[in-house]
């Protein structure tokens, strides 16, 4: 493998590359190096909503069941089940103002949104459950829209009414209100990259890259370090981080480099398994540097990247394909050695 191909693993190892090139192990590559990369995104969207924390109060934890319920009916598309939680006369208001009435309607209008957006997901994180009488609840809380189809999460604040009837709680209205941007942490925002956390490897031939992904404090940016080597020296190495940006309202990743050099991108997901990135950099001589990265999921632990239409200094530079990081696995606990037992005398 190239050490142009080893950069191209930075990329596929969750990194975007600034621009800058390691030392030359190949001449004649010397000026295909890759553009500035962001890192691929996420594991596909799971479609169990999260579980709730325990609670005493019995009827408490059965209107968290049916809040879930919803959710997950909604996430396997279960028109028939998701209606079944709701009360005959229900009313959903969604965040424009507009209102849907009973049982049938609401069943044809969630229908027809599961279908115009192939692979949505909802998420909902009740915040405080509030009871009006002995056999009336509201419910507050936060949800999250996802897409595989490359949609951005949409954040919504939810107010749920719900009765008791027959012995079984069920949802007599759902109102949905715009989350003010405040309202949503960094975590939330990022927390579909958390299983990016931990180490990853790639050894192809002579060439290594390794990379380590951590959360910063109050987990408002992911950090990743990365180092490569070519023929067992060291060629390159840079800090990434990846954050919300609050201006674009997209996933943005910012690298620095130890040559100097540095660069961004913005991320879209295109599929549930698979991001496109835009990106952008300048090396450490000013010469600018763009690509388009394609990110796919294989699995939770293997990641596969390609970086085409790739600019380096006005030229055009060749397309890299089919990169590969894995996870590497956890260490084992070091096994600790049996201490003596302390016997109270003296050593001799």
């Amino acid at each position: 493998m190239t050490w142009l191909a080893a950069l191209a693993l930075t990329c596929a190892g969750m990194v975007m590359a600034s621009g800058d090139s390691p030392p030359q192990a190949q001449p004649t590559d010397a000026k295909a190096e890759p553009a500035a990369t962001p890192a691929p995104a996420t594991a596909p969207a799971s479609a169990s909503a999260p579980a709730a924390a325990p609670v005493s109060n019995p009827k408490e934890a059965a209107i968290r069941e049916q809040v879930q319920a919803f959710a997950k009916a909604f996430n396997v598309h279960d028109v028939e089940a998701l209606t079944e939680l709701l009360t005959a006369d229900a009313v959903v208001v969604e965040p424009s103002g507009s209102e849907t009435r009973g049982q049938s309607d609401i069943g044809m209008m969630y229908a027809e949104e599961l279908e115009n957006v192939p692979g949505v997901k909802l998420e909902c994180t009740i915040e405080s459950i509030r009871f009006l009488t002995a056999d009336v609840a509201r419910v507050e809380g936060m949800s999250r829209l996802s897409s595989g189809t490359g949609d951005a999460n949409e954040f919504t604040r939810f107010s749920v009414l719900t009765i008791l009837q027959e012995g079984k709680w069920r949802l007599a209205e759902i109102r949905e209100y715009a989350a003010p941007g405040g309202d949503i942490t960094p975590y939330e925002r990022l927390k579909e990259l958390e299983w990016m956390v931990g180490d990853w490897v790639d050894e192809s031939g002579d060439n290594k890259v390794s990379s380590s992904i951590r959360w910063a404090d109050n987990k408002s940016f992911l950090i990743r370090t990365y180092s490569i080597e070519i023929q067992g020296e060291k060629a390159s190495s840079g800090t990434m981080f990846i954050g919300w940006d609050p201006q674009t309202t997209q996933i943005k990743s910012w690298v620095f480099s130890s040559e100097g050099g540095h660069g961004e991108g913005l991320w879209t997901r295109t599929a549930e398994n698979q991001w496109i990135v835009k990106a952008q950099g300048t090396r450490h001589d000013g010469q600018p540097n763009s690509a388009t990265q394609i990110h796919t999921i294989l699995n939770k632990d293997v990641v596969k990247s390609s970086s085409i239409d790739r600019i380096i200094g006005g030229q055009l530079a060749p397309d890299i394909a089919d990169v590969v990081m894995v996870r590497k696995p956890a260490l084992p606990h070091a096994r600790l050695e049996p201490q003596p037992a302390a016997t109270g005398k003296p050593e001799k």
